[in-house]
């Protein structure tokens, strides 16, 4: 033990002895999810991941996970996919950061059977960490500590990476040691004693230094499309390994990616640059809207079926979100686009306490509707995520219906009809507010995604609300 912490402080000191002359983005915990951005750019992009890798515990070979893949990197705010932050200091030289960075390191007994009785949350670290550009490539340091109560562990990453870039391909080689203490390695591979059977018996972690080595590769097919592939394999320490829930020496895995960017604004002022400093520029909305849960499926509810039939106990929600345009095509479509953020509270009627839920998506609009000179009408679409503090209770019976645990993570999915108020009754001033009706829906992607815990199912709200978009072009 005193062998390995000497080698974690040598290669600590010799980091910060480096120089340098550029500056980089602030990275996570090095995760096979990240995806590398320009800070400052201001440009927001929405897309996929699939991510695939080795199961190192005993049972099944792998695991796959389909992500939501959301990303904004401005002066100061960013948010990168499984991760969110803020850039607090930068230089030529340095880059200063911290953030919440998601952990997948989870597993249950639907893994397979012989983690019968044992089950493991993923957790969420807030990261600190100092990165340095050299002429040799980047060097990074990033603690960070479980702030989810999960395992309430914490660990120290080292890392080193060097990007290339030829025409429209980036690679990045990286090699990275990362030490953990004792409480974090314990959590996910140790035994209590209460969970040992004849076959696996009771066992107790120590602290693990372990190497880790990848790449990431970017190709940029077209002005708004990019393809991505990364992969890493992740060492680990002899005292993981000795587990007897662990069968593997290491653990490899991959993600691949699409995302698309809007940038077709990249050049406007008004619209992109830092969130926190350019909050009044551009084009925003605000909307307001309450509603009521219905047993309707959201597949018959966008087709406009069964639309106003509530659930009978009555429980259902108030939000307030706001937007802000970021395109006025997407795909080549005349879709305005939109990234948008939301309180929503939750009113459980008795069943349980009332809750809060916050949202983050991207919503587009089509309104070239032939009568829409006159009656300005537009359908709406938005894709993003979704975190209850609580699990509605609506939907926890419809996940237990289906003998899966609930997650307070889910995907989120808006759809909404609406016309223009100021069409509708002859005022030109309430042109752009709308009146509608719109489908708040929750689910885990048919149990495709561990990021939402493997979740088969979800819940639909009815609501009604209004909406206003107005213009500041700022001075």
């Amino acid at each position: 033990m005193i062998s390995r912490h000497l080698r974690f402080i040598c290669v600590v000191t010799f980091s910060i002895m480096m120089t340098s002359t550029f500056s980089t983005p602030v990275q996570a915990a090095r995760d096979v999810t990240q995806i590398h951005l320009e800070p400052g750019s201001g440009l927001w992009s929405l897309g996929m991941g699939f991510r695939n890798g080795t199961f190192p515990y005993v049972g099944k070979d792998d695991v796959d996970d389909l992500l939501p893949l959301i990303t904004y990197n401005g002066e100061t705010f960013f948010i990168d996919g499984t991760r969110a932050g803020f850039h607090l200091y930068q230089s030529s030289d340095w880059l200063i950061g911290t953030y919440a960075s998601y952990r997948f390191a989870g597993f249950n007994e639907e893994d397979g059977i012989e983690l019968d009785g044992m089950d493991r949350d993923d957790g969420v670290d807030g990261r600190f960490a100092i990165t340095r550009r050299t002429d040799f490539g980047n060097f990074t340091l990033d603690y960070g500590h479980d702030i989810s109560g999960t395992s309430n562990g914490w660990d120290v990453d080292l890392r080193w990476g060097k990007l290339f870039v030829h025409g429209n391909y980036r690679i990045r080689p990286w090699i990275g040691i990362t030490y953990e203490d004792q409480k974090l390695s314990n959590y996910y591979y140790g035994v209590n004693p209460e969970e040992a059977t004849a076959d696996r018996a009771a066992y107790q972690t120590k602290s693990a230094l372990e190497m880790r080595y990848g790449i990431d590769m970017s190709y940029r097919v077209a002005q708004h499309h990019y393809f991505g592939f990364n992969m890493q394999y992740s060492e680990l320490d002899s005292t993981k390994i000795n587990s007897p829930i662990v069968i593997d020496n290491g653990q490899f895995s991959s993600f691949a990616t699409y995302r698309y960017e809007f940038n077709d604004y990249q050049d406007n002022p008004y619209v992109n640059g830092s969130i926190t400093k350019d909050l009044t520029k551009g084009e925003w909305y605000w909307r307001v809207a309450a509603g009521r849960h219905t047993e309707t499926t959201f597949n018959q509810l966008v087709r406009f079926q069964n639309m106003f039939k509530p659930e009978e106990r009555g429980t259902g929600l108030a939000s307030v979100f706001v937007g802000k345009k970021i395109a006025d095509n997407f795909m080549w479509l005349p879709l305005e686009a939109y990234v948008t953020g939301g309180y929503v509270r939750r009113f459980e009627n008795g069943l349980q306490d009332n809750f809060n839920e916050y949202v983050l998506g991207f919503k587009a609009y089509f309104s070239k509707f032939p009568w829409s000179d006159t009656i300005k009408t537009r359908i709406g679409i938005a894709e993003g995520v979704s975190y209850a503090a609580k699990v509605p209770f609506v939907e926890g019976e419809h996940v237990e219906a289906k003998n899966r645990s609930a997650s307070k993570f889910l995907n989120y999915i808006d759809w909404s009809i609406d016309v223009s108020i100021g069409d509708v009754f002859k005022v030109p001033k309430l042109k752009e507010c709308y009146v509608g009706w719109s489908v708040h829906h929750r689910s885990g992607i048919f149990a495709s995604s561990d990021f939402y815990g493997n979740v088969n199912g979800g819940s639909n709200v009815n609501t009604l609300y209004v909406q206003c978009h107005h213009n500041v072009m700022g001075s």
